[in-house]
């Protein structure tokens, strides 16, 4: 059964990563380089290494993506912008951007560079898919919530590629706006700035006093939905994990490859319970989910009481033997000499097994076990020896350099030769070809004339190169003769000559100076409602008089201002989109869009998503470009004048704790706790929208007093926010 196969995109953290990506089956490996992207603690790549990278790649016919993907300062766009027009002229195939200015530069400067719009972009409708179309996106990586139904009304109304996470690490927020990372890290530890703390993985106590993982999901895992997600179009089949290791990402390519292989061939498959134990082994945080394909998936989404790779259960401890290192144990399922584990209780207690001896039936003796163990603890294998060798092995002998590829490309041979003439060999590969000519003519033979299977045996060897014959033509002339050796160097020279034709070369340059681009907006005082009651009700003049001003403007929800039409005296009223409205938000704006563009448009209406801009915009109703558009430097802003929209606040990457809450996490989860209490005694309060279907974390009892206020109103360049969660 013949269907559209999707890309299998794997991630690599350094060029080990991507030779096991390469070789397990990756159709597209998606890296980063030394500069400016969102995993900017992984190994990543030099410069150098991403060139080698690419030709190793582009010869096997796969493709490399870059990692451009965080918030840029306005010092940092040039030197982005040049990197971006060396990693081009590298062959790079396409960047994967999340900032609007660089976005704008880079479809200005660098038109025909392909970008992906990161998952950082936080789209997840088809407004918003069609937004970044117009803007010059070709493929968007849409948030992680999505359900497979929303993923397929996107792929059925839109032309634009759409790539999916199927595999790995989750994050509790959505992506692009998080700010938790940067507020407990003291202003540096953004996630949008490459430096994700991993807050969600932290326990944190509740109400009640109970201290959980609240907020720390397990790892995705879509092996049993690979034929959905085809038959809905899914354009990419992506693979989270650029710091994770080699062997890692050789075990998830592989069994990927797999199965989406059986599907497309077949139209079915059934996971294997050896290839689920192998996606399980070498990570899994309490086992796996879904996410969100299904629909919310409530606590099930959880990790459970550990936040990190927790293995495979083997057995129990039996006994310490005394005096000793060594314990007994109850083993379930196979363990071995160099294996990892950890044996778990009110503790944690793990070492690779340096001694392993069968004793009495259905006891194991094992060492070395250093730390308190009990009878009755449950045992877990960490690492598999064995397994990692087969990973190990799967990718070790490839590369740049290698002479074992278990990833080749095939290729048709038509060779040519006769009495009197030079031989010559032509290869094609995917639309190239190459002729290359013996310098050694073609000989009348004496004894033994060349035979088709003598030719076909000796051009058929090309162990230690990245190609393999698949289709072979020999056309031989009567009673011709030719050394084997100018055979040899016929085939060595052609599959050189392609090796070079399938090496990219270009020649693209950017300004050495780009115009400074000016962040101008008006100075306002503002008060922006999650619960939109409080607007009703709240003392606005407490604030307006200690700072002299005589009007303010209030921020309420969308829904709350359409059913209740608040009128607070001397304060300017404007509605607002959150910034994720997918779901109850989304369908009630589908089904009620002109009411609602005839009902705001004296007011304008603030959107925080790249999603319904357009839709208002084109109903003529102004727009007000809201923090979730993350407008980071001058030329995002502009970038956002540009699509016809009034930008009234940047990015709250640029929003000091000292100036009072921000939204820290938006989530699809609903946290059952009131109130989280971290490690530091700081205590956490959950908000939900006005629909009651996101959920919102606020840092509690961090408000501004007014004399903060007063300095944050003389300092203000723009629109001076007080949040009210």
């Amino acid at each position: 059964m013949i269907k559209k196969k999707p890309e299998l995109l794997a991630p690599a953290g350094g060029l080990e990563q991507l030779i096991a990506a390469v070789e397990n089956g990756a159709d597209a490996v998606y890296l980063g380089g030394p500069l400016f992207n969102a995993r900017i603690n992984a190994d990543n790549f030099t410069e150098e290494e991403i060139a080698r990278g690419v030709e190793y790649a582009h010869i096997r016919n796969v493709k490399i993506y870059v990692a451009l993907n965080i918030l840029l300062r306005d010092t940092e766009l040039l030197p982005a912008l040049r990197y971006a027009a060396r990693l081009y002229n590298m062959g790079v195939d396409a960047l994967i951007v999340q900032d609007l200015g660089l976005i704008d530069l880079l479809r200005k400067h660098l038109p025909q560079f392909p970008l992906h719009l990161s998952t950082q972009g936080s789209v997840y409708n088809l407004s918003g898919v069609r937004k970044a179309v117009s803007m010059g996106i070709s493929r968007v990586v849409p948030a992680r919530e999505l359900s497979l139904e929303e993923i397929r009304l996107i792929t059925e109304e839109s032309d634009c590629d759409i790539e999916i996470f199927v595999h790995g690490a989750l994050c509790m927020c959505y992506s692009g706006q998080c700010q938790m990372s940067r507020v407990l890290g003291g202003g540096d530890r953004s996630g949008n700035r490459g430096l994700c703390a991993q807050p969600c993985r932290l326990p944190y106590a509740d109400e009640t006093g109970r201290t959980s993982y609240a907020l720390s999901p397990k790892d995705l895992c879509t092996i049993d939905r690979l034929g959905e997600l085809t038959e809905a179009k899914v354009a990419s089949f992506k693979i989270e994990g650029r710091m994770k290791s080699a062997e890692y990402v050789a075990a998830v390519t592989g069994v990927y490859r797999k199965y989406l292989d059986l599907y497309c061939r077949d139209g079915y498959y059934q996971v294997s319970p050896e290839d689920r134990m192998v996606l399980t082994q070498i990570f899994n945080r309490g086992g796996f989910t879904e996410g969100y394909l299904s629909g919310n998936s409530g606590n099930r989404l959880l990790s459970g009481q550990l936040p990190k790779h927790q293995g495979v259960y083997i057995g129990q401890v039996a006994k310490r033997v005394a005096g000793s290192q060594l314990v007994d144990v109850k083993l379930e399922r196979p363990l071995n000499m160099g294996d990892g584990i950890e044996i778990r209780s009110d503790r944690l207690t793990g070492n690779v097994v340096t001694y392993l001896e069968q004793r009495k039936p259905g006891i194991t003796r094992i060492g070395d076990i250093k730390g308190a163990v009990n009878p009755g603890d449950r045992i877990y294998k960490i690492t598999d020896a064995a397994l990692m060798k087969q990973l190990r092995k799967s990718f070790e002998e490839g590369g740049p350099e290698g002479t074992k590829h278990g990833k080749t490309v095939p290729v048709s041979m038509c060779f040519t030769a006769a009495p009197g003439e030079y031989p010559q060999l032509t290869i094609r590969e995917g639309g190239r070809e190459v002729k290359v000519i013996s310098d050694i003519r073609g000989e009348k033979a004496e004894r033994r004339p060349l035979t088709a299977e003598v030719v076909e045996k000796q051009l058929r060897k090309t162990g230690g190169t990245p190609f393999h014959v698949a289709e072979i033509e020999v056309r031989l002339g009567e009673d011709c003769a030719l050394p084997i050796s100018a055979l040899n160097r016929l085939r060595r020279s052609g599959l050189e000559a392609l090796q070079e034709k399938k090496t990219v070369r270009r020649q693209a340059s950017v300004p050495k100076k780009i115009p400074q681009a000016a962040i101008e907006m008006e100075k306002r005082l503002a008060f922006y409602f999650y619960d939109g009651s409080k607007s009703e009700t709240w003392d606005y003049h407490k604030v307006m008089d200690a700072l002299g001003v005589d009007c303010a403007r209030a921020y309420v929800p969308l829904r709350y201002f359409m059913e209740h039409a608040p009128q607070p005296e001397n304060i300017e009223v404007v509605p607002y989109i959150l910034n994720i409205s997918k779901g109850l938000l989304d369908r009630y704006i589908g089904e009620n869009l002109d009411a609602i563009a005839d009902r705001v448009r004296p007011s304008g209406i603030a959107v925080g998503n790249l999603g319904w801009i357009e839709e208002f915009v084109s109903r003529d109703v102004k727009v007000y470009g809201d923090y979730g558009l993350n407008l980071y430097n001058g030329q995002a802003v502009l970038a956002a004048k540009k699509q016809g929209v009034v930008p009234v606040c940047l990015s709250h990457e640029l929003h000091d704790r000292s100036e009072g809450p921000v939204p820290l996490m938006i989530t699809e989860h609903m946290p059952g706790e009131k109130i989280l209490r971290d490690r530091k005694k700081q205590l956490y309060e959950i908000v939900y929208n006005y629909e009651k279907d996101k959920a919102l974390i606020f840092q509690k009892g961090c408000e501004p007093d007014l004399e903060t206020i007063k300095t944050m109103w003389k300092n203000a360049l723009s629109e001076m926010r007080v949040y009210i969660p």
